[in-house]
């Protein structure tokens, strides 16, 4: 059994630590968690302690480092197979779109920080609420083609890249439809899930710039 230690930043905010895991737990492996508290005087060196990427997620595995959320889940994947869709086409698809949230949506990650604990529905700027639509048609035509309550019918890793942005619909009151918002309260009915959010709402620790944004 491999030694599997997951650096990961703060439950409340870290959206890419979120990702990884809800992988790692899907995959039923033990593992530790080890939380660094990301914007505090030292955390920099701290990470860079953890990889030379100096970020987080980390998944340390007998000593071997994997950086990097999408790298984690294609491990995971290879520990647990049905992590992603069985049918060819669906494979291929979920890819694509996991792809797209690792490298793009890059308005949605600016103006609509996550932050698990907020809940507003001020105005926000016409980029954000561009992609925002952009993500509530590409749910709604993948609910479609499939039975669901996932985006391709049972939970994938492709569900996990879209659940932090699921909650960014939820904390900042992002227009969707009604199909997507079925979908955004199922991913956050997860009860891997469940068991992130309650430890985001115990912390103390406040990333001042993040609550502030669009306040």
């Amino acid at each position: 059994m491999s030694n599997l230690t997951l650096y990961i930043g703060n439950y409340n905010y870290s959206s890419w630590s979120l990702r990884a895991w809800q992988i790692l737990r899907k995959t039923e492996l033990p593992f530790e968690s080890v939380m660094i508290d990301l914007d505090i005087p030292g955390y920099k060196e701290k990470l860079l302690q953890v990889s030379d990427a100096g970020t987080v997620p980390v998944l340390n595995v007998n000593g071997d480092v994997i950086p990097d959320s999408l790298a984690i889940a294609e491990f995971c994947a290879k520990a647990v197979p049905n992590l992603w869709p069985k049918d060819p086409k669906d494979l291929a698809e979920a890819k694509r779109i996991v792809r797209k949230m690792h490298e793009g949506f890059d308005a949605i990650r600016r103006e609509a920080p996550m932050n698990l604990r907020r809940r507003t529905e001020g105005p926000m700027p016409d980029d954000c609420l561009k992609e925002a639509e952009e993500i509530s048609a590409m749910w709604d035509e993948l609910l479609g083609r499939h039975n669901g309550p996932f985006l391709f019918d049972d939970w994938t890793i492709a569900d996990a890249f879209y659940t932090p942005v699921a909650t960014r619909f939820a904390s900042y009151g992002l227009p969707r439809s009604v199909r997507s918002d079925t979908y955004i309260s199922e991913l956050m009915a997860d009860y891997h899930f469940l068991e992130w959010e309650a430890l985001a709402f115990t912390e103390t620790h406040i990333l001042p710039e993040t609550d502030a944004v669009n306040a």
